[in-house]
């Protein structure tokens, strides 16, 4: 599956890993080396909500882009860290509105793609 974003006619990515198990979600990038060009996570929910996600056991920053279920990109966080080792610094990302997805791709895709809050995606098999 690729994920384009409609409104500006890029593409976010070439090579999608679906998470949609709570494991799979809980894991999420946990302990790679790093992502692949052109790859990414989508974390599948159930419903609509304000889902969050933090860079445990992350190696490498990330672009974190939350789409609500009508397709529409509801919060961006650009080049999301790593946690350091200092437990006052972590931070969780939360988004503003709620979403029903949560798109996992490598920093600067967001910037590339010139991909902002209100764009339509499109999921493409």
């Amino acid at each position: 599956m690729r994920i384009l974003n409609a409104t500006r006619k890029t593409v976010l990515s070439e090579t999608i890993e679906i998470a949609d198990s709570s494991f799979k979600k809980a894991k999420g990038l946990m302990f790679r080396e790093s992502l692949e060009k052109g790859h990414g996570l989508l974390m599948v929910f159930r419903s609509e909500g304000r889902h969050s996600i933090w860079m445990f056991g992350m190696r490498f920053p990330i672009d974190v882009i939350y789409i609500g279920g009508d397709h529409r990109i509801a919060h961006l966080e650009k080049g999301f860290r790593p946690l350091g080792l200092n437990p006052k610094t972590w931070k969780i990302s939360v988004p503003k509105e709620k979403c029903r997805y949560v798109l996992e791709v490598g920093a600067g895709v967001a910037k590339r793609t010139g991909t902002m809050v209100g764009d339509r995606v499109e999921f493409v098999s």
